[in-house]
């Protein structure tokens, strides 16, 4: 299935929760076109409705990096449904996610 432009202005207020690398069950890093792969949360906060904590993945050569609930901006954000053995969900990839702000509350 073909993955799904995401309008980010709907998303609200959008927070860094924290970032690690993938890895497959044999813990090899996970790469897309050579570049690894680090799954992302983020923190959504949208105008109407609820908060809820999006998983996404985003192929760069440096680790994303910040503050804990620092404001992020996402570029082309992707969903696309996926059905393994009887599971199902949404996956959320990202062209690029960049940290850009002090944390929620913090005044420096």
């Amino acid at each position: 299935m073909n993955r799904i432009p995401v309008d980010i202005a709907q998303l609200g207020d959008v927070r860094f929760l924290g970032a690690q690398t993938r890895t497959d069950p044999e813990g090899k890093t996970v790469l897309r076109d050579g570049v690894p792969v680090q799954r992302v949360s983020i923190l959504v906060a949208p105008p109407e409705g609820r908060r809820e904590v999006l998983e996404i993945n985003v192929a760069r050569v440096e680790p994303v990096r910040g503050a804990e609930y620092a404001k992020t901006r996402l570029v082309n954000l992707t969903a696309r449904p996926w059905n393994v053995d009887g599971r199902d969900g949404i996956s959320f990839s990202a062209d690029d996610i960049t940290v850009i702000g002090q944390p929620q509350g913090d005044n420096k």
